[in-house]
């Protein structure tokens, strides 16, 4: 008997069926090293992710959840690319150009439609990639299109009133899903889109657009705290009360202008609401990986049922959201398939804000306010007065230090500690994430192309990876305050941690240091497995 033959599947196809597979169950997508490493080595995917997109999207197609299947992948492949511009490869900005102009080209020659146009947007916005002039243009030209059985009424206020009630009313709802839908619109049309929230009449949406005022982009954020000065004495108290939790997480150039808002509602007689009641029944956080990544994990109580909250930190508040009330056996199914493969530790509520604010700090000194999802968790925990306040590096380690027994600091002890660092047993799955890999340290690598490992190692000690001593001093550092958070009987490294991270701040060869030449050639097989030395 014969039977036809199957067309090949490819990894593409495997993973984007996996991903669909989960949604169509209720479960998250199953992220995972595999697809880590896939999206990792395979950066030009992104063409058949989204050709298995709109392949499958109805109206076109006709399976809309392999669809979003094929979009989850293509997510997950463009902020990878990220990364990789994050790190200076000029291959990886010129893959994302490309890939840009080429979804423009098949819009306008009539490929694809206007909503698969919205959905590239979205992906980009969540991989927090800005869109390309061309892709803001057409989507400006395509927008009114994106879904013909249901025009945009001509009236802004109907059609605002429609947002709102697709979205129950929720204003973190409603911005999350216009900032990601709209993100690559022109920043002029999505200045007017949030101004005219404010300006509608609207309470719902007035209370949306308080929210605008965590836009990522700076104009947007301004042109609402205009709009909204013009209406201050209509804010609520609870709009009030947002207003001040906001105002010192925006660059300090914008507050004044929240200042202002704040004032004339206070002169209206408007009161600040007080925050509802909340709490965190466990806080569970993430090792600091290479990249200097951590993440956080939140369990409050929402009645009979739990609440999952989530905070990103990455050189600052890269991601925050709070999900919907579970029951408890959702709850613990999603924290076992949240898919946080680094070492984890239960922390304490301290240790989390002062994370935050750190964090806060760094985001408003790059000229970034966190995202909108970060005010979302401080209202499901209760209220957090997270101000931004960076880490005192030296009076954090010298608090580890004054704890460590002096003989662990004679010479002879600490040089012991220090040349064994790299065998510590509490830090081993801590380190695979901490190597060097962008375009400098590939640069050196190659250029140092024919000595032995040991040497190319001693090479980058000394050369590149010492030029950025600070950096892996706070990571280690911060690796050791979070060591610490665990319980005694734990027992945990964190003091020769500690030591470590003392060492480099204080400018002690980094060959002499085992950890640093363990970084050092897991650089090396970093840069050789991805095919780049």
């Amino acid at each position: 008997m014969m039977t036809r033959a199957q067309p090949k599947s490819s990894p593409t196809d495997d993973h984007a069926r996996q991903i669909a597979r989960a949604l169509s169950k209720g479960r998250s997508p199953p992220f995972s090293a595999d697809l880590d490493e896939y999206c990792e080595s395979s950066p030009r995917e992104i063409f058949a992710a989204f050709a298995g997109a709109a392949r499958h999207m109805p109206p076109a197609g006709k399976d809309e959840v392999l669809a979003i299947g094929y979009l989850f992948l293509l997510q997950r492949l463009l902020e990878h690319l990220r990364y990789r511009t994050d790190r200076g490869y000029a291959d990886a900005a010129k893959l994302i150009a490309d890939f840009q102009a080429d979804v423009v080209g098949r819009v306008e020659a009539g490929q694809v439609d206007a909503r698969m146009l919205a959905f590239v947007g979205g992906a980009l916005h969540q991989s927090k990639i800005l869109a390309s002039p061309e892709l803001a243009a057409a989507s400006a030209r395509h927008a009114i299109d994106v879904d013909e059985s249901r025009p945009l009424p001509a009236d802004v206020r109907a059609a605002l009133g429609g947002i709102l009630e697709a979205c129950g009313g929720d204003p973190f709802v409603v911005v999350g899903s216009l900032i990601e839908n709209s993100h690559a619109m022109p920043a002029e049309a999505r200045s007017s889109l949030a101004g005219a929230m404010a300006l509608a009449g609207i309470p719902e949406a007035r209370a949306a657009a308080v929210l605008f005022l965590l836009d990522p982009e700076s104009a947007i954020r301004r042109t609402v705290a205009g709009a909204l000065d013009q209406v201050a004495a209509s804010l609520t108290p609870t709009d009030v009360r947002r207003l001040i939790a906001m105002r010192n997480w925006r660059p300090g150039a914008e507050r004044a202008e929240v200042d202002a808002v704040i004032r004339r509602a206070r002169a209206a007689g408007i009161d600040c609401a007080q925050w509802e009641a909340g709490s965190i029944e466990s806080v569970v956080a993430t090792a600091i990986d290479g990249a200097t990544t951590q993440g956080f994990l939140l369990v409050s109580p929402a009645g009979r049922k739990k609440r999952i909250s989530s905070v990103l930190t990455k050189d600052g508040i890269a991601d925050a959201w709070s999900g919907e009330p579970e029951s408890r056996r959702r709850v613990e199914a999603s924290l076992a398939g949240a898919g946080m493969d680094a070492p984890t530790l239960a922390v304490s509520r301290p240790y989390l804000d002062r994370t935050v604010a750190h964090h806060l700090a760094l985001s408003t000194e790059k000229g970034e306010a966190p995202p909108l999802g970060l005010l979302q968790v401080a209202e499901t925990i209760g209220g957090a007065d997270w101000q931004p306040a960076r880490m005192a590096f030296s009076e954090a380690l010298a608090g580890l230090i004054a704890d460590i027994p002096k003989a662990m600091c004679e010479p002879a002890a600490l040089a012991l500690v220090l040349r064994k660092s790299d065998k510590l047993a509490d830090i081993e799955a801590i380190a695979q994430s901490w190597f060097e890999d962008d375009a400098q340290v590939a640069q050196a690598v190659e250029s140092a192309r024919g000595r032995d490992r040991t040497k190319l190692a001693s090479y980058l000690l000394q050369s590149v990876i010492a030029r950025r001593r600070d950096r892996w001093a706070e990571v280690v550092l911060r690796t050791a305050l979070w060591m610490r958070e665990a319980p005694p009987e734990a027992d945990l490294c964190w003091r020769e941690v500690a030591l470590v991270a003392k060492a480099l701040a204080d400018g002690r060869d980094m060959t002499e240091i085992g950890l640093m030449r363990d970084i050092a050639l897991r650089t090396i097989a970093a840069l050789g497995s991805a095919g780049r030395m």
